[in-house]
């Protein structure tokens, strides 16, 4: 398997996917009356800003892959292919079988959207399968530090993301260049946190990860802008790498739901989906709404675990044997 797994990234990964999984979990309850549920204000309201923090860990991470001796284009993005598509497709597939059985194809349900969603290609509206979008925006990350990375290396990347950002800003730009160009200060973080981590790394986690946690909830609640989130992802993601590899319980655990973070990812939608329409078959009191998000969580991570180990990890060891044999660029 890769390497290129820092335990304390696992974490933040963690992190990341169940926030989104309860940030979504209103699908699963919809079904109840108002004002019956007892939420966790924070992840109800916020918990989307996870997906911004994946895209900052996928920064560095894509960093740590692409600055080792012996990277290779074809092998980094053979890994890359096994690593989201397959599960990608089969979430995508399972998704337009349930909707077909349960409500009907909307009217942008077709077939051709279907496959053309499957290749995640850029989309001007939500994918196929909604949950999507951001994998839309990895495969460009992957692709950018792919044919950059090679001749400019690190800083090439950096310099990449910055222009970007600033032409997002100034510059009208199609759609799919600024759709994309959105979410590469987020990117950007991840990278700026990779190329600082040497020198950052005495800090330890708590006081970066304070700082990150501080200045986001500052800019989302009272500075009430979007734009300066990275700059919070930035520590955020300094201080999830610089937790130190050691033998240790509670590491271990939440390493394993890092691991198995794309699953959840990907399947927490489905699921949340099936109960709300098992619920709208059945009258159940408003006592057991937090007791069924709760069921809910536990079942995501449950079969998103096992999902790791009998469809990923085999999936993504193929990928990585054919990776392998890649001859290496003159």
């Amino acid at each position: 398997m890769e390497r290129d797994r820092l335990p304390g990234l696992q974490v933040g990964r963690a992190v990341a996917a169940m926030s989104i999984a309860y940030f979504h979990s209103w699908v699963a309850i919809s079904r109840f009356p108002k004002n019956t549920a007892f939420p966790l204000p924070i992840l109800t309201g916020y918990g989307w800003l996870a997906v911004d923090l994946f895209f900052a860990i996928s920064g560095f991470v894509i960093c740590l892959v692409v600055s080792r001796p012996g990277f290779r284009i074809g092998s980094f993005l053979i890994k890359r292919v096994f690593r989201l598509y397959p599960l990608w497709l089969a979430t995508l597939t399972i998704f337009a079988i349930l909707a077909l059985l349960w409500r009907g194809p909307k009217e942008t349900e077709t077939l051709g959207y279907f496959l053309y969603s499957a290749t995640l290609l850029p989309t001007q509206q939500f994918p196929f399968y909604q949950i999507g979008w951001s994998l839309q925006h990895e495969i460009v990350f992957y692709l950018i530090a792919a044919v950059i990375a090679p001749i400019f290396g690190i800083y090439g990347i950096a310099a990449f993301l910055a222009a970007s950002t600033i032409a997002f800003h100034t510059v009208q730009m199609p759609w799919y260049f600024s759709s994309l160009a959105m979410y590469h200060p987020e990117f950007l973080a991840g990278v700026l946190a990779f190329m600082a981590r040497s020198k950052l790394a005495k800090l330890g986690f708590w006081l970066p990860f304070s700082i990150g946690f501080a200045s986001l909830c500052f800019f989302v609640t009272v500075w009430g802008g979007h734009h300066d989130v990275p700059i919070a992802l930035f520590f955020l993601t300094v201080g999830f790498s610089n937790i130190p590899d050691k033998e240790s319980r509670w590491l271990k655990s939440v390493s394993a739901i890092g691991d198995a973070s794309y699953s959840i990812y990907l399947i927490h939608p489905l699921v949340f989906l099936v109960v709300s329409a098992l619920i709208s078959k059945a009258t159940p009191p408003s006592w057991a709404e937090e007791p069924i998000r709760a069921g809910c969580l536990v079942l995501i991570l449950s079969v998103s675990i096992t999902n790791w180990r009998y469809f990923e990890m085999p999936i993504i060891g193929f990928g990585n044997m054919l990776a392998s044999r890649q001859k290496p660029a003159n």
